[in-house]
């Protein structure tokens, strides 16, 4: 009889292998970065540092990278990566996530809002951040839009050469500081893109032509925005808080849900747009539990798609004396004329 006890009824319990965590980058210089899955590590970027510096790898927080395009070129960044952004940086720079860059990254900054870092582009008519590849996330940065561009442009052309879908921006503060043009500048039709839990503020510039706006969805040939979430946000004194070129594309079963569209206190233009979805024939978006300010009319800046207004229900306006909306304040029906 073998001793290892077969055959005896003895059961043989096969323990679970288990692997010891592991800290650093293979290839780096230090032993200091740390690996968030089997694939993707961390990146540290902070241009307030003593040593930063882009000829750095940026595996070492102590001697991270001075810039974000560094580190979204870097060839340590792969699928799953964190790149950190350190609280008292200050970057001026004009960042593009191409769509050669590995899928489902995600940049973040170290505290929040003005206790967190900023980030203006480098020229009026550059983008801080432009994304083209798919899955990337962007939390916990403020951003101060330039004169002629975005805080964060969205690109898509159906997946050919650039395709944003499935974007999260969560928590990021656009400080427009009445000068800024867009928020976020969609163009194209990315889908699934994820925006939560940010504050939009000081969107007034051209003048008279009200052209600024805190998200806008910009002009494109084939498709509208699909399937986007829009939750949870602060539209505070905006020339227009969202808002579509030409009333071409106005999203395609997107949710609106939670934010508070405020009527302009230090805008001297007032608020021209609050809520533009008119755009193409697919509409269906669902409106709900928002705080609508101002006039809830198309007059007053509010338009559903024509064709197929989907659900404009259960929002609190204070504009009591239109027919959409009950004595109680809850929308009852899409803004009219």
């Amino acid at each position: 009889m073998s001793a290892n006890g077969y055959g005896l009824g003895i059961p043989v319990t096969r323990l679970t292998p288990w692997y010891p965590g592991q800290l650093g980058i293979p290839g780096s210089d230090n032993s200091l970065g740390i690996r968030v899955a089997s694939g993707g590590i961390v990146l540290y970027v902070d241009d307030s540092h003593a040593n930063a510096n882009d000829s750095n790898d940026g595996t070492n927080p102590d001697g991270p990278k001075a810039t974000i395009q560094s580190a979204i070129s870097s060839t340590f960044l792969v699928e799953n990566s964190v790149i950190v952004v350190g609280g008292g940086a200050t970057l001026t720079e004009s960042a593009i996530i191409a769509n050669s860059s590995p899928e489902q990254c995600t940049i973040i900054g170290v505290g929040n809002e003005q206790w967190g870092p900023s980030w203006t582009s480098a020229a009026a008519a550059e983008n801080a951040l432009t994304i083209r590849q798919s899955g990337w996330t962007v939390a916990n940065i403020r951003f101060h839009p330039h004169t002629a561009a975005a805080g964060i442009l969205l690109e898509h052309d159906g997946g050919v050469t650039t395709n944003s879908d499935r974007t999260r921006i969560i928590n990021c503060d656009f400080d427009a500081m009445w000068s800024g043009l867009y928020g976020i500048h969609s163009t194209g039709s990315p889908d699934q893109v994820f925006v939560e839990g940010c504050r939009f503020h000081e969107f007034e510039s051209g003048g008279a032509a009200n052209n600024a706006a805190a998200i806008y969805l910009g002009l494109t040939p084939f498709a509208s925005p699909y399937l986007w979430v829009i939750r949870n946000n602060v539209f505070q004194d905006n020339d227009r808080h969202i808002a579509q070129v030409d009333a071409l594309r106005g999203g395609n079963g997107c949710l609106i849900e939670g934010n508070r569209f405020m009527a302009p206190v230090n805008n001297a233009n007032g608020t021209a747009t609050y809520l533009d979805m008119r755009g193409g024939t697919l509409g269906l978006n669902t409106v709900v539990g928002n705080f609508f300010g101002g006039d809830y009319s198309n007059t007053g800046g509010y338009w559903a798609n024509a064709a197929a207004p989907g659900s404009w229900v259960g929002n609190v306006a204070e504009d009591v004396a239109e027919a959409e909306v009950a004595d109680n304040g809850w929308t009852i029906a899409p803004p009219a004329a």
